[in-house]
């Protein structure tokens, strides 16, 4: 999902698999959606189902900007050779697939669509529900160049005060039953995700992984059974235990990202090499799948090429990983094709 960042000399292998493995999950949340939002409607083994599989691949989005974190805070460049580099990478994808998503939704849901309103969802990032992603990523390289220099020279301490500081103002005060007005505007949103990216690799131990473990189990069932709860109070399915920014989400997103980062190399060595190379290719193709998945999904969901696959086809404990599944695939051989393209490839 986030472009490719040239390697340095230390075996990345484990942010390759996580990329393919967390592409995957954006997926799984994206083809959960027709059940989990589906409360009282569908039996509610149904709906117990999808709130599990959804709960397991939370925090996504978030993984792939702490990737992007991890990757680009540490390396020391001008400004000019960055924007250079990671804008060039991130605006022809933007433009190409928001006029992308606008000619399809012209096409297909919207055929009065006109110019004024086209530039007002650009403007808004209301152009496809899954592109708001880029505008985070834009925003992030923004500022890149002035967290380097803060990360280049912070101890381990300054950055911790600083996560801490952000997981406060970020998930825990907006969600007091009382408003407290601090504004603290750089410690809020993604960027928090991209500084914890930069320091859980340079500074997660093994013996972290223990608490890891307990923490990410821990973190899953506060969101399937606090979904669960508020759903059945209020008789309608609430997110605010889905999140990005909820406390459960974070703790389980940086914990998935140590326990990842410790498996990857035991998975490096037991992994036969087509599958290691399948994961490389994955991993390569991981921003062009996220971009291009949610056309294949609809695609499927209407039954334009003559099938019909949704994830309420039959039970969604099947459904969804094998819908997940048939569009993450498709979406990687279109991706790969792409890719073989010279000046295609430029759009992935």
């Amino acid at each position: 999902m986030t472009p490719p960042v040239q390697r340095k000399r230390e075996n990345l292998f484990w942010i390759d698999l996580l990329r393919a493995v967390v592409s995957f999950g954006v997926i799984m949340i994206h083809v959960s959606a027709d059940v989990i939002t589906e409360w009282g409607v569908l039996p509610q083994d149904w709906w117990w189902a999808a709130n599990i599989e959804d709960s397991l691949v939370r925090g996504c989005v978030p993984v792939f900007v702490m990737v992007s974190g991890a990757l680009l805070l540490p390396i020391q460049e001008d400004f000019q050779d960055f924007f250079r580099k990671r804008l060039y990478r991130v605006m022809i994808p933007f433009i190409a697939w928001t006029l992308l998503y606008l000619l399809w939704k012209k096409h297909f849901y919207e055929p009065d669509l006109g110019g004024a309103e086209a530039l007002r969802r650009i403007a808004g990032s209301g152009v496809h529900f899954h592109l708001w992603f880029l505008y985070i990523l834009i925003g992030l390289y923004l500022v890149t160049p002035l967290f380097r220099i803060w990360a280049a020279h912070a101890s381990g301490r300054d950055i911790f005060y600083f996560l801490a500081l952000w997981l406060f103002v970020s998930s825990f005060l907006p969600r007091l039953p009382f408003r407290i007005q601090i504004p603290i505007e750089p410690a809020q949103g993604f960027i928090g995700y991209f500084v914890l990216g930069h320091f859980l690799r340079q500074y997660a131990i093994e013996k972290w992984i223990p608490g890891a473990r307990a923490l990410w189990a821990a973190s899953l069932l506060v969101c399937v059974i606090g979904t669960a709860f508020l759903s059945a109070r209020s008789h309608a399915f609430q997110s605010l235990f889905y999140d990005n920014l909820s406390p459960n989400v974070i703790f389980y997103t940086a914990s998935f990202f140590i326990l990842a980062k410790y498996a990857g190399p035991v998975f490096e060595k037991q992994l036969p090499f087509h599958l290691r190379s399948l994961v490389l290719s994955l991993s390569k193709a991981s921003f062009g799948i996220y971009l291009i998945h949610p056309m294949i999904l609809d695609a499927l969901a209407k039954g334009r090429w003559g099938i019909v696959l949704k994830a309420d086809m039959l039970h969604p404990v099947v459904m969804i990983p094998f819908t997940a599944a048939a569009i993450y695939f498709l979406s990687f051989a279109v991706i790969w094709v792409i890719q073989k393209i010279p000046y295609l490839k430029k759009i992935t």
